[in-house]
């Protein structure tokens, strides 16, 4: 984090595995400077606590490998959850597809 510990900048996010190209999507627009785009601590805190953390939860629960499959994943240098997350996504994605072609 920034020296002044009031801001994260997009690289520091990027370092944290958020997606630069995801950033505005997620916390917002950026704070203007001059040099680079930066997020407040708090806005950044707020999103992961009310909003990231709160869903991640939801879905690595409902999705959660036995014990065997996670020791897979993790030799496998897979992320745990990606595949049944994916899949999850693709079939809300096609439902809600299907109902605008009826519609």
């Amino acid at each position: 984090m920034t020296s002044v510990h009031e801001f994260y900048t997009a690289a520091e996010l990027e370092q944290l595995g958020y997606v630069r190209d995801r950033l505005v999507e997620l916390f917002g627009d950026p704070d203007p400077t001059d040099s680079e785009d930066r997020w407040s601590r708090d806005t950044v805190f707020a999103v992961e606590r009310n909003v990231l953390a709160p869903a991640a939860q939801q879905i690595f629960t409902a999705f959660e490998p036995d014990f065997d499959t996670r020791a897979g994943m993790i030799a496998a240098g897979q992320r745990l959850g990606w595949p049944q997350m994916e899949q999850m996504l693709a079939r809300v994605t096609m439902r809600e597809q299907a109902s605008a072609d009826r519609g």
